[in-house]
């Protein structure tokens, strides 16, 4: 065998060993997302929208709890969301610049009845025709649009090979999706986000699944709601 023969086996040999990989089904691990665009064609909103450019989410998951870390402005904002579907349990701490809030609900009752009504009116087209590889995973489109959310429209590319129920597209966390997102385009008239993963690894850090309430206010879900209405920002 010459030497361009070896080096075809071995460029080869790389080439399926990746894909066989890359395509693995994963029942455990995690997936960094990150804000990669976040704009408006309004001066006002495109310049705090710019500081969400970067912002990245861990989602890390085994079996039927999965826990998503996101980390938001440079740090200002630390998100913690840990579900355990099998006990009914979701726990989340929110830190604020120091100020930690620790929010503990039983799963089935952690939805507010805004958002099971926006499930429950959400609607999912599937496109299984047009399809993205990201990061190896052989990925299809849904559109989801709602009729209480006029001008609103958000383009996933979802893969059915990462099995988890974790859901990172705000507002719209309780509507039930075909697959996991790899990349997600929110577009209304006055903004356009994606969010795409960036990074995916078949470990899940057991050390993730754990809380540290230290220092935390604790409150329940009805509670943080009416906080961040309070503060202009829903949740």
């Amino acid at each position: 065998m010459n030497f361009l023969s070896k080096l075809f086996v071995v460029i080869l040999f790389f080439s399926t060993s990746y894909a066989s990989y890359a395509q693995k089904t994963l029942e455990q691990g995690t997936v960094k997302m990150e804000i990669t665009k976040a704009d408006s064609d309004d001066p006002n909103m495109a310049m705090g929208l710019q500081a969400m450019n970067g912002s990245q989410t861990l989602v890390v998951f085994d079996g039927s709890k999965h826990v998503s870390v996101m980390d938001m402005m440079g740090g200002m904002i630390k998100i913690k969301v840990l579900v355990e579907k099998d006990s009914n349990k979701m726990n989340m701490i929110f830190d604020m610049m120091g100020n930690k809030t620790w929010v503990e609900s039983e799963l089935d009752k952690a939805q507010s009845e805004k958002e099971k009504t926006v499930a429950a009116q959400t609607k999912i087209e599937v496109d299984k025709n047009t399809t993205k590889e990201i990061l190896g995973y052989k990925c299809y489109k849904i559109t989801m649009t709602n009729p209480e959310m006029d001008g609103l429209s958000i383009e996933a590319y979802v893969t059915e090979d990462i099995k988890t129920k974790a859901n990172l597209i705000q507002g719209f966390q309780s509507v039930e999706l075909p697959g996991f997102t790899m990349e997600f385009n929110v577009i209304n008239p006055q903004m356009r986000m994606t969010m795409s993963a960036v990074e995916v690894s078949e470990k899940a850090d057991p050390k993730l699944f754990e809380l540290d309430t230290k220092g935390c206010k604790k409150m329940t879900m009805e509670e943080f709601q009416k906080s961040m209405a309070a503060m202009g920002g829903g949740f």
